[in-house]
């Protein structure tokens, strides 16, 4: 009954602070182990929110079993209004962000109006902060993100992918400088794609400046639940969900987040999701080359020169790390692909010499023309060859060689594939 109590005043304190303050955005638990002085145990600062431990335990089991009573009617609790409900679910989530039942509530809550889709999504950001690996918390945010979407679908609307800009690039290399990787938004307005028929998508529009902030809100999410727990696979697929479902693939992002992402793959060259992240933005891109191309300037075999470039730098100055070599494989196969002689073989009519016979019909013949991308199929293969013998072999890292040497032999391999 005590702790009943007890735990009954730690939930009404815990509401009145975030009634005071709407803006917490990240909170912990306080390493005190038992009550020392007669005040409360929850503490708020600069927007920071402070439980000590004692008292956590004691806020779980009242909240968890006061919303489970309530869930299975049972006695004594029969009736909890929804500001209650809202007050005993975030007391739950912020111990255990796992517990589907609140989130399940919550879900209510925001059908029923009782919560704004913009404040669940500031709560989740909040829940994310202290537990950055949730699967429980993402598949939520996915959920909430799918209602906010809905909620400013007002009017259809046809429109491309992405917005048609000129940029400039380098033989060889691909240059960014004239992209302006600021603006996500296709003509100002963001694109959600629902269904396609007859190449024409059927979209809906947005009021700009909410939406624009709440997307780039939900990558900084991503890029901070990523940042607190290393190789975060459901912050790394968060964010293709996102790219996928509330940016449409739009091109202008994918290239602003190839160029945003190359410092913190560089600063963490171990984690194998912000690599895999980086894949997936070439084989989006790779899949629009002809309007990267015709809208942009850029040849999408210039961004795989200069992927390749960056990771081989990577991997000599950070020698040992199998996710950079990884990272390599992906790249050297794609480009493998993109150079391959069937892509580069084109077919020429030519006509047989008449001599003295200009009256004899004329005859034609197929004939097989090599160009320049087949040759480049074959010096890929052995520039890369040679580079990786030269260096990476006669590393004094003995992993390094282990990882080279086997990286030869996977080139070898994929090699045999393609020549059958």
């Amino acid at each position: 009954m005590a702790s009943d109590k007890r735990g009954a005043r730690l939930l009404s304190d815990l509401s009145n602070v975030f009634r005071k303050d709407p803006d917490i955005d990240e909170y912990d638990f306080l390493p005190v182990l038992e009550p020392k002085q007669n005040k409360s145990p929850i503490i708020l600062v600069d927007h920071k929110l402070g439980l000590e431990t004692w008292s956590v335990k004691v806020l779980y089991q009242y909240a968890y079993h006061t919303v489970l009573n309530w869930r299975n009617k049972g006695h004594p609790v029969q009736f909890l209004e929804p500001i209650e409900l809202i007050n005993l679910s975030r007391a739950v989530l912020l111990v255990n962000p796992e517990c589907s039942t609140a989130w399940n509530i919550r879900k209510e809550l925001i059908e029923a109006d009782d919560i704004t889709v913009l404040e669940e999504l500031k709560f989740g950001a909040l829940i994310l902060s202290k537990h950055p690996k949730s699967a429980e918390a993402f598949s939520h945010r996915k959920w909430v993100l799918g209602k906010f979407l809905d909620s400013f679908l007002s009017s259809s609307h046809d429109s491309t992918t992405s917005n048609g800009s000129a940029c400039s690039y380098e033989q060889g290399l691909v240059s960014m400088e004239a992209i302006d990787l600021s603006v996500e938004f296709v003509g100002g307005m963001p694109v959600v794609q629902h269904g396609v028929e007859n190449g024409h998508q059927d979209l809906k529009l947005q009021p700009v400046s909410e939406y624009q902030a709440q997307m780039k809100a939900e990558l900084r999410v991503c890029e901070k639940a990523a940042e607190k727990y290393p190789c975060n696979y459901y912050a790394w697929s968060h964010r293709i969900w996102v790219i996928q479902h509330c940016h449409n693939f739009c091109i202008q992002l994918l290239l602003g987040e190839l160029q945003k992402t190359e410092g913190w793959v560089s600063k963490h060259v171990s984690d194998h999701s912000g690599f895999h992240y980086r894949q997936f933005l070439l084989s989006t891109l790779q899949r629009q080359a002809e309007c990267l191309h015709n809208q942009f300037k850029l040849l999408y075999q210039n961004l795989l020169l200069k992927e390749h470039q960056f990771i081989v730098d990577l991997i000599h100055t950070y020698p040992g790390h199998e996710a950079l070599w990884s990272h390599r494989k992906f790249v050297f196969h794609i480009s493998y692909q993109v150079f391959s002689p069937e892509i580069g073989t084109v077919s020429t009519i030519t006509m047989k010499d008449r001599g003295d016979h200009p009256e004899k019909p004329v005859e034609s013949t197929k004939v097989s023309k090599k160009t320049r991308l087949e040759n480049d199929h074959d010096v890929l293969k052995v520039k890369e060859v040679d580079s990786v013998t030269k260096k990476d072999l006669k590393s004094s890292n003995l992993y390094q060689r282990h990882l080279a040497k086997r990286y030869l032999e996977w080139m070898e391999k994929i090699s045999f594939e393609y020549s059958r």
